[in-house]
């Protein structure tokens, strides 16, 4: 059998330049991995974060991160949940397709866009007055405003 010598040199060469750039790669400390400055190997408490103990209506409604997002929830949820096929609490309040656009006066249910009565995929330029289907499970998009802090800061700007 005869060895090729082109292949011999490549085969030779890549495994001794590989070694090569190991042994000066200084590497990683674990310290600086992730958004946690812990080792890797500690087991870090993590911070509770409570949903807002309010009704509805009682807590102000905060700004969308940006246009398009969805609005946290501004009270709590859990006697709203969990949602299933034909009970959606949610619904009792905020399926006002009437009011769609308006702005609600302080302490009433925010209606839902006209996004979450159009069915994007099949007529996306017929609002109907049910709400569509992807849109039903409003825990999806919408998660219920909290005391957490942010683990980074946002440095996005609109």
């Amino acid at each position: 059998m005869r060895f090729d010598k082109k292949v011999w040199v490549f085969a030779v060469t890549i495994p001794i330049l590989l070694a090569m750039a190991c042994a000066a790669e200084k590497g990683v400390e674990d310290s600086q991995l992730g958004l946690s400055k812990d080792s890797v190997f500690s087991t870090p408490e993590p911070i509770v974060a409570v949903n807002e103990a309010n009704e509805p209506g009682e807590n102000e409604t905060q700004a969308a991160y940006f246009s398009g997002s969805p609005p946290v929830v501004p009270h709590r949820v859990e006697e709203f949940l969990p949602i299933r096929v034909g009970e959606n609490m949610c619904l009792e309040c905020h399926d006002l397709p009437d009011q769609i656009g308006q702005e609600p006066e302080p302490g009433e249910p925010s209606p839902m866009p006209a996004s979450h009565y159009t069915d994007l995929r099949r007529d996306p330029d017929e609002v109907t007055g049910t709400v569509i289907g992807a849109r039903y499970v409003c825990t999806q998009c919408h998660a219920p405003q909290t005391n957490a802090q942010p683990l980074v800061a946002n440095t996005y700007r609109q």
